[in-house]
C-alpha cells in the first residue's frame, strides 16, 4: 500500500491532491507486476486516495490491474476546493481569489494547474471496470461530484450509495451491504 504525496512514509513534502500520485501508482503497478510475473491488481481508495484511483484508471493501464474501486473521491481538484472554499468563505470574489492563488502555488512548485487535475477527465478514458461508492450525506465531498464521476466513466462500473453515511463512513455505517458489493464486484473480476 503505497502512501500518496506528503503522507505517511512519502518523501515528499508536498499533496497533489492525487494528480501526481496517479503517476506514481503506475510505476508501482509497473513494478508489482515485473516483481510478481504481472498479478491481478486491484485499485482501492477513499477520499483523496479514491480520487487518486480514479485518476490512475486513466492512464495507460496493463491488463493485469482488473478492477478499481473509490470510495468518495471529488470530480477534480478546482472542483473540490472550489466547493470547500465557497463554504468557508462567504465572499465568492476572495474564494475566486484564492483559488487562482492556489492555482499558482500548485503550477510553481508542483508544475500543474488544479483546473487539469480531474477524475472526471480520467475516467472518460478509462478502461478499467470500477465500482463507485459514496456516502449519501457526505458533506466532504458532495454526492453530486460522484454522479459526474460516475456518468463520465467509459468503462464498466457499478455504484453503491451509503445511505445516511457521512465521508467515507458507508463502510462503517453499513459494513454488510459494503463488504457484500465489494466482494461481489472483486469476485467478478477474479480475486
Amino acid at each position: 500500500m503505497p502512501h500518496l504525496n506528503g503522507h505517511g512514509d512519502s518523501q515528499d513534502d508536498f499533496i497533489s491532491m492525487g494528480w501526481l500520485d496517479r503517476l506514481d501508482i503506475a510505476k508501482w503497478i509497473e513494478h508489482i507486476s515485473v516483481e510478481y510475473d504481472s498479478p491481478k491488481i486491484a485499485l482501492h481508495g477513499v477520499s483523496m486516495g479514491g480520487a487518486a484511483v480514479m485518476m490512475t484508471t486513466g492512464e495507460d493501464l496493463p491488463g493485469n490491474v482488473v478492477c478499481a474501486v473509490e470510495d468518495c473521491g471529488y470530480s477534480s481538484v478546482y472542483e473540490y476546493f472550489s466547493v470547500s472554499l465557497k463554504e468557508r468563505i462567504q465572499t465568492n470574489f476572495i474564494a475566486k481569489l484564492a483559488l487562482s492563488a492556489l492555482d499558482a502555488i500548485a503550477h510553481l512548485r508542483l508544475g500543474f494547474s488544479i483546473r487539469d487535475a480531474s477524475s472526471v477527465e480520467q475516467v472518460k478514458k478509462s478502461k478499467t471496470p470500477t465500482l463507485f461508492i459514496h456516502s449519501e450525506n457526505d458533506t466532504v465531498v458532495p454526492l453530486w461530484m460522484h454522479t459526474e464521476v460516475y456518468e463520465a466513466c467509459s468503462s464498466e462500473k457499478e455504484m453503491l450509495i451509503g445511505p445516511e453515511a457521512g465521508h467515507g463512513d458507508t463502510i462503517y455505517r453499513h459494513p454488510e451491504l459494503y463488504e457484500k458489493t465489494l466482494r461481489g464486484f472483486l469476485g467478478k473480476h477474479g480475486f
